[in-house]
């Protein structure tokens, strides 16, 4: 009862920690400097990766318990036009990412996530109507932490969903588990107006904020 009693407790306690309702630019900011940092480690995404992407996702998640985990995070999409002469961004759209784990755990970390989207059904996992469960566990997982690198990058760009991460911070028995995916309709109404909802967003009828310029750039092989 006890252990039952505690772990409820700190289920509660890292659920309110989750909650945080960046907005768009501190969402743009984050985002920015954590491809930034990606890109500018000795482990970059590789430049093809990012150049046949059709979408790419950047999230922070905070998750971490005593005996029951708990998970929450924010971030935004953007999709990438491939007609025309040249691949455009669209404007991004926020979401934010809520879930609970069951295992060991103990402690709490900050991770980041730089998610690349291959496939239209990826890409519906980010902008569904309502909420949307993403199990991260079934993508490939590719950075210098792990065994997928080893793979050529061409192997890697069939895969549907790639997931560069980084974190810091203690975390024992750290598991992802499943999630579920929202898009944050209020934040993307206060950015860009009430009239526009997510399909305005990624299919170009909203213009793309001036102070997303660098994350483009990012995105687009630029340093």
């Amino acid at each position: 009862m006890k252990l039952l009693l505690s772990a409820t407790l700190s289920l509660l306690l890292t659920s309110t920690l989750f909650v945080h309702a960046a907005d768009m630019d501190e969402r743009i900011h984050d985002a920015t400097h954590i491809v930034e940092q990606r890109q500018g480690s000795a482990d970059p995404i590789p430049a093809e990766v990012l150049q046949n992407a059709k979408g790419i996702a950047v999230c922070t998640i905070l998750k971490g318990g005593i005996g029951v985990g708990g998970q929450g995070g924010e971030g935004i999409i953007l999709i990438r036009h491939l007609g025309g002469p040249a691949p455009v961004w669209r404007a991004p759209s926020a979401f934010n990412i809520s879930g609970a784990s069951l295992g060991a755990q103990f402690g709490f970390s900050s991770i980041s996530y730089i998610i690349v989207l291959n496939s239209e059904r990826a890409i519906g996992q980010f902008i569904g109507q309502g909420k949307v469960k993403w199990d991260a566990t079934a993508t490939g997982t590719a950075g210098g932490d792990t065994g997928v690198e080893s793979q050529s990058t061409r192997d890697l760009e069939r895969q549907e969903v790639l997931v560069y991460r980084e974190s810091g911070g203690l975390f024992g028995g750290a598991t992802f588990g499943g999630s579920t995916v929202e898009v944050k309709n209020e934040i993307n109404h206060e950015a860009y107006g009430p009239q526009y909802h997510i399909r305005d967003i990624l299919e170009g009828r909203v213009q793309p904020p001036q102070n997303a310029q660098r994350l483009y750039d990012l995105l687009d092989g630029k340093r």
